[in-house]
């Protein structure tokens, strides 16, 4: 079974899909709808943006004033703002100057670049009907908890549904095109997937791990004693249940608060050191279908069991191949955008404020 612990090693970076929306606040959940549009244009992590040389226009700190011109066309500083808020969602710690300028130069490269495929496109009259661009938006709109949270989402934001619903319309059009017109028969033969797995022998490496599924009993960190009390007799019960016979999945989907109950209380694999200590250390303690007794953790209350072990070593190719093509493929689509990009600002008339980063 593949799981994201393995998975890690063979991807570092990855965009955030609006599905996991619902765990964001509103505003973050939005960005996170809106981040497919920078990342499809983005170049191989080792490129660096572009500096000097171009002309400049005026840029003032309102939103509808222009941070750069495309051919003539505006990039509003109000979309600047928020593609810079996207390449920060989530992030809890501060944001020093120095990795804020170089994000902010970053993005408007990202900004430009998604400009000049669309005019691209749309001369190659690429066009999305109106009915997939509804669909696109539903599902987009489905990753929030209700209507409410989409249209405050939008409010905070500054963006009206039409306006959203453009910006879709482009993503799709975009995508279309780069599909079409720019990757064609990219392919990743089975030989580059082999000798990617042979030359990266470290990535490929994995620590000894646990597979698990748990029962938890959430209890708030300023829960009350009566709280907690209660909560320990309740999962104590839980455990007599299994104890006497119970069958643990469907003792988890009846009782576990966690998020895998739906999932007979699987939780995947549990890398050695990697977890809440009293976890970890009741986790390896045990053997395959062997079940812990009650463990307190700063989410509650837990019952484990143990599903199946897995020694530390090198991730078997069948395991870890599909993980490897996915990320061949990334890159070698992330290289062959970039150079056509490239291609297209060479021949583009692109001013910058110069104020625009800043």
């Amino acid at each position: 079974m593949k799981t994201m612990n393995d998975r890690r090693h063979l991807s570092r970076a990855s965009s955030r899909p609006a599905g996991r929306a619902r765990h964001l606040g509103p505003w973050l959940a939005l960005l996170a709808a809106l981040a497919p549009i920078l990342v499809l244009a983005a170049p191989p992590a080792a490129s660096t943006p572009p500096s000097g040389g171009k002309k400049k226009v005026d840029a003032s700190s309102s939103g509808s004033e222009a941070v750069a011109q495309v051919n003539g066309r505006p990039i509003l500083r109000r979309d600047f703002d928020l593609a810079v808020q996207i390449q920060f969602r989530g992030r809890r710690n501060a944001v020093g100057l120095k990795e804020l300028q170089a994000t902010r130069d970053a993005v408007l490269e990202r900004l430009i670049e998604q400009e000049l495929l669309y005019q691209k496109a749309s001369r190659n009259v690429v066009s999305v009907p109106d009915k997939e661009v509804e669909a696109e938006f539903a599902t987009l709109k489905k990753g929030f908890p209700s209507p409410r949270d989409f249209a405050e989402a939008l409010r905070q934001s500054g963006v009206s549904e039409a306006e959203f619903k453009e910006q879709v319309r482009r993503t799709l059009v975009v995508t279309r095109f780069v599909e079409r017109e720019v990757l064609g028969d990219l392919k990743v033969t089975d030989e580059d997937v082999r000798r990617y797995y042979d030359q990266n022998p470290v990535e490929m490496d994995r620590p000894e791990a646990v597979h698990l599924a748990q029962i938890l009993v959430r209890v708030a960190p300023s829960a009350s004693q009566e709280s907690r009390a209660t909560a320990r007799q309740k999962i104590e019960e839980i455990l007599k249940e299994v104890r006497a016979g119970g069958t643990f999945a469907d003792l988890a989907r009846r009782y576990s608060e966690g998020p895998e109950a739906a999932k007979d209380g699987d939780t995947g694999w549990m890398a050695r050191g990697k977890g809440p200590p009293a976890l970890v250390q009741a986790a390896f303690a045990l053997q395959p279908g062997q079940t812990s007794d009650v463990i307190e953790s700063r989410l509650g209350f837990h019952i484990l069991r143990v599903l199946e072990m897995r020694p530390a070593g090198p991730i078997p190719f069948d395991e870890a191949k599909d993980a490897i093509r996915a990320k061949l493929v990334a890159g070698a689509r992330a290289e062959k955008i970039h150079a056509y990009v490239e291609q297209l600002k060479d021949k583009a008339r692109v001013e910058r404020s110069s104020k625009a980063t800043s």
